[in-house]
């Protein structure tokens, strides 16, 4: 079998006498996408940043590609940092105010380096004519573009190391319904096109339902359920994931446009 791309193992994380995070177990699978889900305070944040290498755990493991990263310094992390990269809730805060959308797009190129003017530019607008925008977005500001646009400049921003994996922290929540379409669409096609492995962290199950194959269900650091999309979310077993989809899953997203 494929060693999973990004995993931990029994990993447990403790804020003072509070567990956040306690014996979870997660593997990434090369091309296919988990729905991680529960209420607030979960423990899905938390997981994310271990899975960033942002959180030390107080017990476990982090491995990528089946090594164990779990003890490594910030010089070391470089191929982490390569391979997996992450789109926030809020594309609103997630960008500089004062930083055109061709500066944000290749800070992370400027990093790696190797460029001249010319192909750092055309390899911004090659990155945002993957999500969908053209070249007269380059020297917008934020202010100047919509919710959907500014998320779309995230992930060509996210896209630009040539990750093998997305972390994605609740990336629609913060969009209308018809924009939250347009990004999981966007997400979809991106995925087939890059072979991208997603994480997709989320309290919307009608867009878990639509973008995820397998999906975790976390209470209080605690993994309570997990299994095939389908499975948990039609025929729960855990009362605390019924609620949850009582609670949660709503009209809205149904299908894609």
């Amino acid at each position: 079998m494929t060693a999973p791309l990004l995993s931990t193992e029994r990993v447990s994380v403790r804020f003072g006498t509070k567990l956040a995070v306690e014996d979870v177990s997660i593997a990434l699978a090369p091309g296919a996408t988990l729905g991680l889900v529960g209420e607030s305070g979960s423990g899905k944040s938390t997981l994310l940043r271990v899975l960033l290498k942002l959180q030390p755990v107080s017990a476990g493991r982090v491995l990528l590609d089946g090594a164990d990263i779990t003890g490594m310094r910030e010089p070391d992390l470089r191929p982490l940092r390569q391979a997996v990269q992450v789109v926030f809730q809020n594309p609103h805060s997630a960008l500089d105010p004062r930083s055109t959308v061709h500066d944000s797009v290749a800070e992370p190129l400027r990093i790696l380096g190797g460029r001249n003017r010319r192909a750092l530019r055309d390899d911004v607008l090659g990155l945002l004519a993957d999500v969908g925008l053209g070249a007269e977005f380059l020297w917008r500001y934020p202010h100047e573009l919509s919710g959907g646009q500014k998320q779309r400049v995230c992930i060509a921003r996210a896209l630009a190391p040539r990750p093998r994996a997305l972390l994605l922290d609740e990336p629609t929540s913060a969009l209308d319904v018809s924009v939250q379409a347009q990004i999981v669409d966007l997400l979809q096609t991106l995925q087939r096109r890059h072979q991208l492995t997603y994480l997709f962290v989320s309290h919307n199950l009608a867009v878990v339902r639509l973008l995820c194959r397998q999906v975790m269900v976390l209470r209080e650091g605690k993994v309570v359920e997990e299994g095939p999309v389908e499975q948990v979310l039609e025929q729960p077993r855990e009362a605390y994931t019924r609620a949850l989809l009582d609670a949660v899953l709503s009209p809205g997203i149904t299908s894609l446009p």
